[in-house]
């Protein structure tokens, strides 16, 4: 069993205010937009308060936080999550992942346990999510190939890969897909951290010195549980595609982020670093100070469930965007899912045209 903690339990928010959540999370407004981010505030709050009520009747699985989308509109933590992911026509083929019906998984995995997983990191306004679930799965990877963990650098892949069917958006933090920072991985690389800082915002293409390199990549069975489960336990954490319906989650195992009523719009990427037989583990790009300590369990009640992403051209897809999907698991976690191979030291310069 893991030693990493996990949720402790709802936060005491009695007498918590505003103005103690501006100090918390160092807000400072502009004058004019005081009143609005009190009642963006307010609203997420009393949400909070209610979900934990709730939580501590018995009624859910998982709590809520205040956080540092408390005082966003739901437009801007949108923009968070502009990874409109999906599956993106490859030359390289798709992963045969399923085990031998003689060969049994361990119970549970997590791959932090192993020394092979860097620090969670925030990818802040900009919707890179895509660039970090890459990035961060190359890192894995590569310490499981060399046994040297690197901290790589996701502006690589915000600044370069490109998107010229609109996958997943116009790239950049405009969104992108991670089979595209794969595919740029095999042909380009990516830097180290140290070389390409993170901005956190869209900067030139230019000549960087590429310190790993892939062979290519493959994509797991999509909407299959035993495939995904195989492929974490035997070859290492995966990028995968979800529905991040989460921004007030706190901690506890997280369900009920799709119904059959509405659609469940694939429009985030994300990193599952490990399962036991309750949940998913999943490790997100918005910092230690959201969910438990940057990580969320997803439920595995709903790996049997499909859902119907009726929107894609809103959060998935490449021109031509069909008109709907199919999406399996909690959050869809189960619908798209890939990983790095041939993951290997590069050691020389990327010269990318753009």
């Amino acid at each position: 069993m893991s030693s990493h903690i996990q949720g402790a339990g709802p936060r005491d928010l009695d007498g918590y205010s505003f103005e103690q959540y501006q100090i918390e999370f160092e807000r400072i407004y502009d004058p004019q937009e005081v009143s609005q981010r009190a009642a963006f505030f307010g609203e997420s709050f009393r949400d909070v308060v209610r979900h934990n009520r709730e939580y501590s009747e018995g009624k859910h699985t998982w709590y809520k936080a205040v956080n540092q989308f408390s005082d966003w509109s739901s437009e801007e933590f949108q923009s968070v999550k502009n990874s409109k992911v999906r599956h993106v026509v490859s030359e390289f083929p798709l992963a045969t992942t399923l085990q031998s019906s003689s060969v049994a998984n361990p119970m549970s995995v997590d791959w932090r346990d192993m020394g092979v997983v860097t620090a969670v990191k925030n990818q802040k306004g900009c919707g890179s999510c895509w660039a970090f679930s890459a990035t961060e799965v190359v890192e894995s990877h590569y310490a499981l190939s060399t046994g040297t963990l690197l901290t790589l650098a996701p502006q690589t892949y915000v600044n370069c890969v490109q998107s010229p069917d609109d996958c997943g958006g116009k790239g950049g933090c405009q969104g992108s897909t991670m089979e595209l920072a794969f595919n740029f991985t095999a042909h380009r690389g990516i830097a180290l951290e140290s070389d390409v800082p993170y901005m956190g915002k869209n900067m030139p293409c230019t000549l960087f010195s590429a310190a790993v390199k892939a062979s290519g990549y493959l994509r797991v069975p999509s909407n299959n549980a035993a495939a995904l489960e195989t492929a974490i336990a035997t070859q290492g954490p995966v990028s995968v595609a979800v529905y991040a319906n989460w921004a007030g989650y706190g901690g506890g195992i997280y369900s009920g982020g799709c119904d059959k009523e509405t659609s469940c719009t694939i429009d985030h990427g994300v990193v599952v670093v490990g399962y036991s037989s309750d949940y998913w583990l999943v490790r997100n790009s918005w910092g230690r100070l959201w969910g438990e300590a940057g990580y969320i369990r997803l439920s595995r009640d709903h790996d049997a469930v499909v859902f119907r992403d009726t929107v894609p051209s809103e959060g998935t897809a490449c021109k031509p965007y069909p008109s709907s999907q199919d999406v399996g698991g909690e959050s869809g976690i189960l619908f798209d899912a890939s990983y790095p191979v041939g993951v290997s030291r590069a050691d020389v310069d990327a010269a990318v045209v753009v």
